[in-house]
């Protein structure tokens, strides 16, 4: 019995055993740590190349503004452009000035005109108004033709002083002559117009080439034909009234007549050389032509003391030729700070003339002059 009960106790250990071992599996052993990786060597590779530099594309230079005018876009279709109006070039010549050149443009060929007829010995008055009537506007033609394209500022109003100053300077030879020759070597008319005719014709032609050349200010073409005018009736005034006593009138006129082309020539280099230094405004001179005329006006005057006096009445002549010079001088004075509203032009010049004023001194009165030098 025990033999049986130890053997049933084995044998349930066994099985208690064998479900025990079939419930838990054995253990596992552990797993292998595997070895330290081994650092891998460099890896070499081949030069880098530089990439080919790749061109930026050029885009046109935008304009600054202001620097020159920029060109309008080009029409859309079904869009309305707006006006863009045509850039003039600041060194063109004015409008005015080329209305004076117009102007003198057309005596000078009525002048040439009348010349060619009395070279011609053309008596019939229809047939000998022909040619100044075709020179006429023949010379204004000539001037638009010049003027395409435009000439630059100043060159009209240096031709049409040339001309102006020159047809003077042919009147003051002619008519001098005239008064101082005998009657058989007197050029008579044809002197006259011949001297006319080419002393504009060389004006004009002198009056070019200044322009061309220098590009003076039409204000100082302006003043010096006005000194052309006033220096020949200033001339002719000190010459009648300087004559003698009882020589006549065609005596007389024989000193009137070379004071007045001594006249011309000093007005002329005097506002010549003026300009150099002073470019006058157009009030300016306007100012001397109206001092002009207020000093004649004074002068009348004196005529009347004349009335019962030994002394020709001619001899106020001197007098409203000084009256006339001071006009002139004192409306220089008042007018040479002037400006005109349009833009100021200056031609070349080393010098200019600020101011001038006058200034009370002591016993007596002075000018004061400012200025710079270029």
């Amino acid at each position: 019995m025990s033999r049986r009960v130890g053997v049933l106790v084995a044998a349930t250990s066994l099985l208690v055993a064998s479900n025990a071992s079939a419930q838990f599996p054995p253990p596992q052993p552990l797993p292998q740590q595997p070895p330290p990786q081994q650092p891998f060597p460099p890896q070499q590779f081949p030069p880098q190349q530089p990439y080919p530099q790749q061109p930026y594309p050029q885009y046109p230079q935008q304009p600054y503004p202001g620097q020159y005018p920029a060109q309008p876009y080009p029409a859309q279709p079904g869009y309305a452009q707006p006006y863009v109006p045509p850039q003039s070039s600041s060194n063109a010549r004015s409008g005015s000035e080329i209305t004076v050149l117009y102007t003198t443009a057309a005596v000078y060929g009525v002048g040439l005109g009348v010349w060619f007829g009395s070279e011609a010995h053309i008596k019939d008055p229809g047939v000998f108004l022909i040619a100044p009537a075709i020179l006429g506007v023949a010379a204004p033609v000539g001037v638009f033709l010049l003027d395409n394209p435009k000439m630059p500022r100043g060159m009209p109003g240096a031709i049409a002083s040339g001309m102006v100053i020159g047809a003077a300077e042919g009147i003051g030879i002619s008519s001098y002559q005239f008064e101082s020759a005998n009657k058989h070597e007197a050029w008579g008319f044809r002197g006259l117009s011949r001297a006319t005719a080419l002393g504009a014709t060389l004006g004009g032609a002198g009056g070019f080439a200044l322009g061309y050349l220098q590009e003076p200010s039409p204000k100082s073409s302006l003043l010096t034909s006005s000194a052309a005018v006033w220096g020949s009736a200033i001339g002719a005034m000190f010459g009648y009234g300087s004559s003698a006593k009882g020589i006549g009138y065609g005596l007389a006129n024989d000193s009137a007549g070379l004071g007045g082309l001594i006249g011309l020539n000093v007005g002329v280099a005097a506002a010549a050389g003026l300009s150099t230094v002073y470019v006058p405004s157009y009030t300016g001179v306007g100012y001397m032509w109206g001092g002009a005329a207020v000093g004649m006006a004074v002068s009348l005057p004196v005529y009347l003391f004349y009335a019962g006096s030994s002394q020709p009445a001619k001899r106020g002549l001197i007098f409203s030729g000084t009256a006339t010079s001071l006009g002139v001088l004192a409306g220089g004075l008042l007018g040479a700070n002037t400006t005109d509203s349009a833009s100021s032009e200056f031609g070349p010049r080393f010098a200019s003339i600020d101011y001038l004023i006058p200034t009370p001194m002591r016993g007596g009165a002075g000018l004061v002059l400012g200025g710079s030098l270029q």
